[in-house]
């Protein structure tokens, strides 16, 4: 069933990314934009995935999607233990910022490090966000997503090194 977007919540994916990032103690709207954008991650990932021709580097990428997943699952759960409402995460199908457009990373070395400071970034995002809950298991929740925002980051700079080793 196709989620739809709060009301004042941003229409676009690119919209998206641009409010979470300007956010420092986020709204349960910014909470759900989060868990579709997370949710959205997975596909961002295994689309790009698509386009990398060596076997570990495609392995690497997926590994970050399949973590996307879980990290828009938690942001849902932190939703449910500061409110009481459900907001699962969607299917790819059911996702409103999935629709048009699907951003694809460059499979580069520098395409996948620039990837890497946006991952790492995300983890000083969470960090904020978590900072500003009063609830601290809603709160470690959004820590666990950014320790893994930096696992990604890693992966994706190991994937740079991957290519550049075979240049």
């Amino acid at each position: 069933m196709p989620v739809t977007l709060p009301s004042d919540a941003p229409q676009t994916l690119g919209e998206a990314f641009a409010r979470i990032n300007s956010v420092t103690a986020p709204t349960m709207t910014d909470l759900k934009v989060m868990v579709l954008v997370e949710a959205a991650g997975q596909t961002l990932y295994e689309k790009s995935a698509e386009g990398a021709e060596d076997a570990r580097v495609k392995a690497l990428l997926i590994e970050n999607g399949h973590e996307e997943m879980k990290h828009a699952r938690r942001a849902a759960e932190a939703i449910k233990i500061l409110t009481g409402e459900d907001f699962p995460a969607p299917a790819a199908a059911d996702n409103p910022y999935l629709t048009g457009h699907i951003p694809v990373a460059a499979i580069t070395p520098e395409g996948l490090r620039k990837t890497a400071e946006s991952e790492f970034n995300g983890d000083a995002l969470y960090a904020r966000w978590a900072d500003s809950l009063d609830n601290a298991d809603a709160a470690e929740l959004l820590r666990a997503n950014g320790r893994e925002e930096t696992d990604h980051g890693h992966r994706l700079l190991e994937a740079a090194a991957i290519l550049e080793a075979q240049a």
